[in-house]
């Protein structure tokens, strides 16, 4: 007679789920990297490393360990471009006037992103994927900064129609050309205000 284990099955174990990849560990992760806004009108992208002293607010705009390398232990596949107008220092005013400045920035901006050591094109994006059909800024009645709710973009991401697949040791670059003149209230205190361009994806690095 069989006992009562042999005749009740048995539930299998669910499956692992591998928390490292072949030979390496995968993870979500961004690459950003930026300069502080001036009166120029063509900006350079990952031209430094974000412990560069030569660059103020480094830190902030870039996360690269080496400029225009990712590294050459690590692959990356962006699926996702933010591009970020940002206060770099806390005596940064966002007046009403500023905020309108800071949004005609972002639409006159025109965006490449470049790799190998030809500068090979691999992407061209405009500013105007971040706006809002019909664009302001409202200011109150004591002229504080005071948004109206409904100027507020939700769209802060360009999804990218196919991903953008860097490998590991290739150079990266690219450029941020303003079609209209940078507004001066952005740049006459020196290093207040910085544009950053973020790649959001998948980050492989090997063991």
């Amino acid at each position: 007679m069989s006992s009562i284990t042999e005749s009740v099955p048995v539930a299998a174990g669910a499956p692992s789920l591998p928390s490292f990849g072949a030979g390496g560990q995968m993870y979500i992760a961004d690459i950003w990297g930026g300069f502080n806004i001036s009166g120029t009108l063509v900006n350079p992208l990952f031209t430094f490393h974000q412990t560069d002293t030569g660059v103020a607010n480094a830190e902030q705009l870039t996360n690269l360990t080496e400029a225009r390398k990712i590294g050459s232990t690590m692959e990356f596949k962006a699926v996702q471009l933010g591009l970020r107008i940002v206060p770099l220092t806390s005596g940064a005013v966002i007046s009403p006037a500023v905020a309108e400045d800071m949004k005609s920035l972002l639409a006159s901006a025109v965006v490449t992103l470049t790799y190998g050591s030809n500068d090979t094109k691999i992407g061209e994006f405009s500013g105007l994927h971040l706006m809002n059909p019909v664009d302001y800024v409202a200011a109150d009645a004591t002229n504080t900064c005071a948004v109206s709710s409904d100027t507020v973009n939700t769209n802060a991401w360009i999804n990218l129609k196919a991903p953008v697949s860097i490998q590991a040791n290739l150079n990266i670059g690219g450029t941020v050309r303003f079609t209209r003149p940078v507004p001066s209230a952005l740049y006459s205190t020196p290093n207040t205000f910085g544009f950053v361009v973020i790649m959001s994806g998948l980050k492989v690095v090997k063991s």
